[in-house]
């Protein structure tokens, strides 16, 4: 049969409600070392790299039940597993009884092989299972399909004919052309593919790839193989960043670390390696209460005097000595409480009702009150320790004592009352949230004034909600309440633990970096506490961690993104810094008086010249560093400074340092 090339031009003017749903399935992206495939950690796909340029657009995984319902592949929404092998690249979902699985490769520059695999264990009936792709905004309404098969037809035509979509047929191969971009897709079987559109003036391009619909037969696979390739102008423009150093913000101390002990086997050589090649300023150590006071008839300092310490406290203070030793001031955070003093049977994982974790019982006040106390005391005096502050972890979401927003407030006034009764200096960390979210959750405690005297800092998680509006609310926040500003949890993805291959790749590494850097520059927070530098979600890999027994123990991309952010100077001041690239993070410190600086930037973009203005005049040079998939806090040389002004040389897909000591 002779193939058609349709032609299909968009300046469309369209009245279509976006309602059409036809989900697409294809996904992801390899690895070469001229491409690179963009992806999220739950697997959507956000564009290709080609010469460090990022061809963006994005993908997801669709099913749509029979009432029209769509589930799609999105963050912390479904099961995930993901596997590297060689250059293969495999991420397997599950949906209650469906399932999804993917294997991304790359034949040559430019492309992604994704190969899709679909199934349910029982006899249902959907309508559909779809890989979808969404364009960026360089698709705009001067943007032609070529759509290999179907017999030609106008715009006009399509528009009537076609129900919810712009455009329907079956087909074998499409490509997208608009004029700064070309994407391609080609399909191993011929499958229905769809255009939806939003309007004429703001399209939003959407194009559907069927998978599978209608009645699916128990463990069936429905497969098909999807050949993505993008080509277009690469983006070398030169960009100019101003910094304005005569307005100082607030100090950054530099990297942080979580040490939860959990691998009694993996985390004692990660916090070796980390403690002795990291420039770590701040830590936070677990408080396990519910093994320190298990007992509520036993005073559990005579307990530990008369050596009936749990393992796991001593561990946890050992760790807290260790840490204090070194000058790095300790924080204590507690996840589990004791059986006595919650309500209710102990809660693992969610509530019937949806909550998570315990409250504490109320009519046990003044009991876990002393308990806590006692634990903080026992630890200065037998330990040497003081620590600094004291928080429950994530008492927002229940991660694992839940609070209210007033019962947050009422703990930290009246515990923080009881602990100077007793000439206990430990403050608290307000908020200490599940994610950047939750700011709402501090309100109370950081307007009532018998609250703010027991506050030392303000602190939010960075799992999620990292938002330009957010982190202004967090900053605020840290002003009003007038202490420094903490990030307890730093890193992107809460459940990559379950697939922490995930870690190893320079799209995590990157994506990471780039959000501590926009939460520096706008909330600027005092540390990033990393989580963490133990084998949980380590920043290292080898020597047993995740199961890879194969290798010895070594540095991963992340690692060495943290040891280039740590090597900023102490004593500095964040400063605005400013530019008109969307795909440039930056974020600035100074200190003048001493000539102190450093500038810290992510571009996800291509390689290009970054003039730099506003540099303190006392400033001649800045020493540049830079971390990327070839490269580990690689010292590149020195840029001069004149007038106030250096230009330095931006590599694409790089995390890029430049310091003055």
């Amino acid at each position: 049969m002779k193939r058609h090339s349709q032609k299909l031009k968009y300046p469309l003017k369209l009245n279509l409600k976006y309602k059409y749903y036809i989900p697409l399935i294809a996904i992801l992206f390899p690895l070469l070392s001229f491409t690179q495939t963009e992806f999220t950690t739950w697997g959507n796909i956000t564009g290709i790299r080609v010469d460090n340029q990022l061809m963006e657009f994005n993908t997801s995984l669709i099913i749509i039940d029979v009432n029209n319902l769509e589930r799609k592949t999105r963050k912390e929404g479904q099961r995930i597993n993901f596997k590297r092998e060689l250059d293969r690249k495999s991420f397997s979902y599950g949906m209650d009884s469906l399932s999804w699985r993917q294997t991304l490769y790359s034949k040559k520059k430019g492309t992604a092989v994704i190969e899709v695999d679909f199934s349910s264990t029982i006899d249902t009936l959907i309508q559909g299972a779809y890989f979808r792709i969404d364009l960026p905004e360089d698709f705009d309404n001067a943007t032609t399909f070529q759509v290999i098969n179907p017999a030609e037809i106008s715009f006009k035509e399509i528009s009537t004919r076609f129900q919810g979509a712009d455009y329907k047929a079956p087909a074998t191969s499409m490509k997208v052309m608009s004029p700064t971009r070309e994407l391609e897709i080609e399909f191993e079987k011929p499958t229905d593919v769809s255009i939806r559109t939003k309007d004429s003036l703001h399209p939003e391009i959407q194009l559907n790839y069927r998978v599978a619909g209608g009645q699916l037969v128990a463990n069936r696979h429905y497969t098909n193989t999807f050949t993505i390739s993008v080509s277009g102008e690469i983006d070398k423009s030169p960009v100019e960043l101003q910094l304005f150093p005569d307005q100082l913000g607030e100090k950054f101390d530099g990297i942080g670390g979580n040490f939860r002990l959990q691998n009694p086997d993996a985390d004692p050589q990660v916090i070796d390696y980390s403690l002795k090649n990291l420039n770590v300023a701040w830590s936070r150590v677990e408080m396990p209460w519910r093994q320190w006071h298990p007992d509520l008839e036993k005073d559990p300092i005579v307990e530990a005097k008369n050596g009936n310490i749990h393992p796991k406290v001593k561990e946890a203070m050992e760790m807290a000595k260790r840490l204090n030793k070194l000058g790095i001031p300790v924080i204590l955070a507690c996840w589990f409480a004791p059986d006595w003093a919650i309500l209710g049977e102990k809660a693992w994982g969610r509530n019937p009702d949806g909550t998570r974790g315990n409250q504490l019982d109320p009519t046990k006040k003044m009991q876990i009150y002393e308990s806590i106390a006692k634990y903080i005391t026992y630890l200065k005096d037998a330990y040497g320790v003081q620590s600094v502050m004291f928080s429950f972890n994530e008492s927002d979401l229940g991660i694992d004592v839940r609070q209210t927003a007033e019962e947050h407030n009422t703990l930290i006034k009246e515990l923080g009352a009881y602990f100077r009764s007793k000439g206990i200096e430990t403050k608290f960390l307000l908020g200490d949230t599940a994610d950047a979210n939750g700011w709402d959750f501090t309100t109370i405690a950081s307007i009532d004034p018998e609250t703010r005297p027991y506050i030392g800092g303000v602190s939010f998680h960075s799992w999620r909600g990292w938002t330009l509006e957010n982190l202004i609310k967090w900053s605020d926040i840290s002003k009003r309440v007038d202490v420094p500003l903490f990030v307890g949890e730093g890193s992107i993805d809460v459940g990559a633990w379950r697939y922490p291959q995930i870690f190893e790749e320079p799209t995590y590494a990157l994506d990471e970096i780039d959000v501590y850097l926009q939460i520096l520059n706008i909330a600027q927070p005092l540390t990033i506490l990393q989580w963490q530098l133990t084998s949980d979600y380590s920043v290292l890999s080898g020597g047993g961690i995740f199961g890879n027994v194969e290798d010895e123990l070594y540095p991963t991309q992340r690692f060495y993104n943290l040891k280039q952010l740590g090597n900023t100077p102490s004593g500095l001041n964040a400063i605005p810094i400013t530019s008109q690239q969307k795909l440039l993070t930056s974020t600035a410190f100074v200190n003048s008086r001493q000539n102190k600086m450093a500038i810290h930037l992510v571009n996800k973009g291509a390689t290009r010249m970054g003039t730099i203005k506003g540099i303190p005049n006392r400033i001649k040079r800045l020493q540049v560093y830079i971390t990327n998939k070839e490269s580990s806090f690689q010292s590149i040389g020195a840029v001069p400074v004149s007038n106030g002004v250096a230009v330095v040389e931006l590599q694409g897909a790089s995390f890029i340092s430049l310091i003055n000591r």
